[in-house]
């Protein structure tokens, strides 16, 4: 019966006049043809249209569908899934267990944990497209209303997420200096045209942690692309930093079209003793910028005003890398300022002073 509607003559002339008196005709003459009940045309109006169907009286409408939440709760659950062919993970770390020595001990108490994602597989479908304006007429990729599927291309891969210690981040971002630096950026994305857009991903408020871990996980795919050999394009992010799903960590993750995927670098990278010291240089990069001070001092930059401290020369990557356009970023967030304190800030002083006390001994 759904397949008789979809072929019904009338199909896409109902379609095109939704919202408008004729809709009723041309509903009356599919119905009558199909002898389809308007629940099931209701229905097939939603899958065309992309619009959410109405759940029948007696049946609660079903939760809505959140990737991020989803694929957060797989790499923090505290049993880990079985290994499949799509989908292998298991536990890593920084191999800091018990050191006492800085800056070790101190990058050990901040991070949460490691988990090495094996086996990655990602599917991205093109739902439709606007031209020339954000604000643009959606033009779907089922042009005739008549497909069940859309075009799509599936990657697998491999990658690293990184979390954060959840006390430590707690009270960081409880801190009102970093509660008000975040208010100020907040403002601007209310202010932007992209505020809905980005709604999804940063969750119904952005937090201090959504900031803190984008911006790590840019500066930690440029790090890895000086050690794992991979360029910048080549890398991808999922940032977890959204508060009401409990999220506090990040992925960074590489993809090839071809069935095995990866060879294992990006892996072997997030291995110990590889990615404590890939996080100290990153820090160490981070804490510089050949534009500063202008940089680091910015109380407004990039497309929208959303960024801080963060340009091309410290921090931002290829669009294809960014889940969010090169938008909200900042690195003082990470390694501090005059006006912030940044997460890693006593990372980077240890650092510096025990690269000191070793210069001078």
């Amino acid at each position: 019966m759904a397949e008789a509607v979809r072929g019904h003559g009338y199909w896409t002339n109902f379609l095109d006049a939704l919202g408008t008196p004729r809709a009723d005709s041309f509903r009356g003459y599919i119905k009558e043809d199909t002898d389809a009940p308007d629940s099931l045309i209701d229905q097939l109006v939603a899958e065309a249209t992309g619009a959410p169907a109405a759940p029948p009286a007696d049946r609660p409408e079903p939760a809505k569908l959140d990737l991020s939440r989803d694929e957060w709760y797989a790499f923090d659950a505290v049993e880990l899934p079985e290994p499949t062919a799509e989908f292998a993970v298991r536990r890593g770390g920084l191999g800091l267990a018990g050191e006492t020595e800085e800056p070790w001990a101190a990058l050990d108490a901040h991070i949460g944990g490691v988990v090495l994602a094996d086996r990655l597989r990602e599917v991205r479908a093109l739902t439709g497209f606007r031209r020339h304006s954000p604000h643009g007429t959606l033009v779907r990729a089922d042009t005739s209303g008549r497909l069940r599927w859309l075009p799509a291309t599936e990657v697998y891969g491999e990658g690293i997420v990184l979390t954060l210690d959840e006390q430590r981040l707690t009270a960081w971002e409880n801190d009102p200096r970093v509660q008000a630096h975040v208010h100020g950026v907040r403002t601007d994305l209310d202010a932007s045209f992209r505020d809905e857009q980005l709604a999804e991903t940063v969750g119904s408020d952005l937090s201090p942690r959504f900031l803190l871990l984008h911006t790590l996980a840019h500066l930690l795919i440029r790090q890895l692309s000086f050690d794992s050999g991979y360029t910048t394009a080549s890398l991808r992010e999922r940032v977890y930093g959204r508060p009401e799903y409990g999220q506090r960590g990040l992925l960074i993750y590489t993809a090839a079209g071809d069935a095995e995927g990866t060879l294992g670098g990006l892996v072997r990278q997030g291995e110990a003793p590889h990615f404590a010291e890939t996080l100290v240089r990153m820090l160490e990069a981070a804490a510089w910028c050949s534009a500063d001070p202008l940089c680091a001092e910015h109380t407004g930059q990039g497309f929208g005003n959303l960024n801080r401290a963060a340009c091309h020369a410290c921090t931002l990557l290829p669009e294809t890398s960014c889940q969010t356009g090169n938008t909200l970023l900042d690195r003082a967030l990470v390694v501090g300022s005059a006006r912030v304190p940044g997460y890693f800030a006593d990372v980077l002083t240890a650092s510096r002073e025990s690269a000191a006390a070793t210069a001078l001994g």
